[in-house]
């Protein structure tokens, strides 16, 4: 066990559910969280439905769970935990069936001298406590915790949809569904199991699910905040593997029978009133065929300039650039660093009906009121660079290129945003600076591109620490000569934190992303550097120098300082400064 894990359970023998009423309706009265009469009434309720009053409670939203925890634990003497400082060793899980773990909604913690200590959310009757123990083999002492962590708490060591299969398995079992076993790939058994992935992804951001078939069966990962992130899949998974990639094609009305080309798909889910599009992309691979959903939220809301996160500097420097009547403003970074909701945020800001705004994506992933937004397609011969010489022609005074891949769109960009219009685009470069040598490699003359270009906005998404599992630690002596130089005057040994990972966070250790920008703004000086063609390191040298750009590993190094996220994603958003 986890030199965390010194906790210690409790056991307690309470006969009925009566005795258990009786006993937390007087805890909730002495604790004064409800009245005599709405106690009655709960009462009435739980006696009418043959319910316990527990569950009227919990169903009816009275208190808050953590009220209901704290009187349960009044009640039994039961303690609670927090699960955010509890590691379990693996034996402790191989000794309790994932079958008994989700009927009873239990989780083990530690076993000692013939103890186990399990996880529970509610007060359990003798006769019900007495049935476990004779199925586990143990005398049982109790823990108390919220019923989200423990079922976060199964989905990670038993894995996700572990309830979903098993109940496919117990009724396979019992004849009454046909095998979806992969010798049966039409079979759509097992398509509730797959749904459940897909919720499950949905209810923790994630933007894409990648199932990918191994030598030994399957790996599920969710890009969660923009990173990859391994899920468990239940044991005996690589049973239904073949069922699970045809339950995915049927759902997006692919060729169940094709295994050797690409295939693309979609099809829609509702979730708690939201609907969701999910893209489908299917690939043959050495295993088998792999699978990638992408989840788009049809009621997505974009925000404003104000929502992005930006430092007061840089928000009054980035609505000076977009409230300009013309020129180029570019946004730039890796794919995932939040350019496009930036760009979205820009053209909400901006729009009204004295402007026309038209926007040209591949794709288009959202749609915003009011903007004329047109789908390239290459395919058909709709590129950016012809679609934005057609738009030209439609009097746009706004026009958003969603990306500039080649010399010939970077020429009529450049040449829109000389002749009236405000032009934004995306590249893919580093920093702010590399926007300017990007365009010059592209072949556009250098004195367009500092006629042209107004700023260009860099920025990286960091994922903030989880709350619950926050812990801190000390950095090397690497880090702290790099502190140094990127902010001169730190303190010599800063406090700096890390999650730990918990059922808050699935066990990532982070909860959240927020965003770090770097904007240059175009000046002269600038402009004369640039068409002097000089060197990135030189207008770097003088953007930093005399016009006082902060760089993102600065921007990333206060978010670092300020315990809102890690050294290590610092190390993975940005790279290290000459």
């Amino acid at each position: 066990m986890s030199e965390n894990n010194s906790f210690k359970g409790a056991s307690f023998r309470i006969s009925s559910r009566s005795e258990i009423g009786a006993r937390l309706g007087k805890a909730l009265l002495d604790a004064g969280l409800i009245d005599a009469a709405k106690l009655d009434e709960l009462r009435h309720r739980s006696a009418w439905i043959d319910q316990s009053l527990e569950k009227v409670i919990r169903r009816e939203s009275v208190i808050s769970e953590k009220q209901m925890l704290e009187c349960l634990s009044r009640i039994t003497g039961v303690p609670t935990v927090n699960m955010a400082r509890i590691e379990i060793d693996k034996s402790v899980i191989d000794s309790v069936s994932a079958r008994t773990a989700t009927k009873f909604e239990i989780m083990p913690l530690k076993i000692s001298q013939g103890t186990i200590t399990l996880l529970t959310d509610r007060v359990w009757e003798t006769s019900d406590e007495d049935q476990l123990r004779v199925i586990l083999g143990y005398s049982v002492e109790w823990l108390l915790a919220t019923t989200q962590e423990i079922r976060e708490c199964i989905k990670h060591y038993y894995g996700v949809g572990v309830e979903t299969l098993l109940e496919i398995r117990e009724m396979e079992k019992d004849g009454a569904l046909a095998s979806t076993r992969e010798d049966d790939e039409s079979s759509a058994n097992i398509t509730s199991f797959v749904n459940e992935i897909i919720r499950d992804a949905i209810r923790i951001d994630a933007t894409d699910i990648h199932i990918e078939p191994r030598e030994t069966g399957l790996r599920l990962r969710y890009r969660i905040d923009g990173v990859l992130q391994t899920f468990p899949l239940p044991e005996g998974i690589e049973t239904y593997s073949r069922a699970v990639i045809s339950s995915v094609k049927v759902m997006a009305q692919m060729n169940i029978a094709e295994h050797r080309k690409p295939q693309d798909g979609r099809f829609s889910i509702t979730l708690d009133q939201e609907t969701f599009d999910i893209r489908v992309s299917v690939l043959p691979m050495q295993f088998g065929e792999t699978l990638n959903l992408r989840i788009l939220n049809r009621e997505a809301t974009f925000i404003d300039i104000e929502q992005l996160g930006l430092s007061d500097d840089n928000r009054s420097v980035l609505e000076e650039m977009i409230s300009l009547p013309y020129g180029m403003i570019l946004f730039t970074g890796p794919t995932g660093s939040g350019k496009t909701t930036s760009l979205y945020a820009a053209l909400v800001h901006l729009n009204d009906d004295k402007r026309k705004v038209v926007t040209l994506e591949d794709p288009i992933e959202y749609r915003i009121k009011d903007i004329t937004q047109m789908q390239m397609d290459p395919r058909a011969g709709l590129t950016f660079a012809n679609g934005l010489r057609s738009v030209l022609r439609h009097d746009p005074d706004i026009v958003l290129v969603g990306e500039i891949r080649d010399a010939e769109t970077a020429d009529i960009a450049v040449s829109a945003a000389l002749t009236g219009h405000l032009v934004f685009s995306t590249l893919h470069t580093n920093d702010s600076i590399g926007a300017l040598t990007r365009l010059l490699d592209m072949n556009v003359e250098p004195y367009l591109v500092a006629s042209a270009l107004e700023g260009a906005v860099a920025q990286r998404l960091m994922r903030l620490i989880c709350p619950q599992c926050k812990q801190e630690h000390e950095l090397d002596d690497r880090l702290l000569a790099d502190l140094a130089a990127s902010l001169p005057g730190t303190e010599a040994n800063p406090a700096v934190y890390r999650g730990r990972g918990c059922p808050n966070c699935r066990f990532t250790g982070y909860r959240g992303r927020e965003p770090i920008f770097e904007i240059m703004r175009m000046d002269d000086e600038l402009r004369a550097l640039t068409t002097r063609h000089s060197t990135a390191s030189e207008l770097m040298d003088c953007a930093i120098g005399k016009k006082g750009l902060e760089t993102l590993r600065q921007r990333g190094w206060r978010k670092v300082l300020q315990g809102t996220t890690t050294v290590e994603e610092l190390l993975r958003v940005t790279r290290m400064e000459s």
